[in-house]
């Protein structure tokens, strides 16, 4: 008959209790050890989990066929995908949307209301994403009026529209603190504007468009009905 010392440790051999898994794990590390113990055990609840990779592809303004597109004149901030949106400003840190009727600053201690469904958001980067419809309807005429007003803002000039709507155009504005992109368009009587500003004066043109490019894409394809 086995002494009652050697007898306990037999048992414990053949039993995995959680003193037994604790000691393991302090000698083989907690990888190791979970993985001798989970045939025993099964899987390690406290291991951790790899960081879930995002599938969201951006779609290239170049690849966008605005002809398509018809939109609604109505609220579709929560309409856009919240991957494209960390996508492109990085993590939220504020969101500024207001609706049609809403009171809006549009200069310092100046005030409107607004006619227009409008989205932004501002990453803890400081860049700020926003794309906006009209919401009363444009005609072919004031979407050219629109367009060469675009031109004619000081610190901005115009960029290949690339097909952003029927006429649209794009726009390249910089200040002493930082640079905004914008792409606008005619998407049959709905005038869709959207922008990507970042707080660098000297930001890159190219890779801005580039992104612009891919927000405007997510905002079109979340205000098409």
């Amino acid at each position: 008959m086995p002494t009652g010392a050697n007898y306990r440790v037999t048992m414990h051999s053949r039993s995995a209790t959680p003193s037994r898994t604790r000691t393991v794990a302090s000698v083989l590390g907690p990888a190791l050890g979970c993985l001798l113990l989970a045939g025993t055990l099964g899987a390690c609840s406290d291991s951790p989990e790899p960081p879930a990779e995002s599938a969201y592809e951006a779609t290239p303004l170049s690849d966008f066929d605005a002809s398509t597109v018809t939109l609604d004149r109505t609220d579709f901030c929560g309409d856009l995908s919240e991957d494209a949106v960390k996508y492109t400003v990085g993590k939220v840190a504020a969101t500024k949307h207001y609706g049609n009727g809403d009171p809006v600053k549009l200069t310092k201690g100046v005030k409107d209301v607004a006619h227009e469904y409008n989205c932004t958001f501002v990453g803890k980067s400081g860049v700020t994403a926003r794309a906006w419809v009209f919401v009363p309807q444009v005609t072919t005429q004031r979407a050219k009026e629109l367009v060469t007003a675009a031109g004619k803002v000081k610190g901005c000039t115009l960029v290949d529209g690339k097909g952003f709507g029927t006429p649209g155009t794009g726009r390249v504005c910089r200040t002493d603190k930082e640079t905004e992109v914008a792409y606008s368009g005619l998407f049959v009587d709905t005038w869709l504007t959207c922008s990507l500003t970042r707080p660098d004066p000297k930001a890159d043109q190219a890779d801005m468009l580039r992104e612009t490019g891919e927000w405007c894409v997510a905002a079109a394809e979340a205000a098409a009905n």
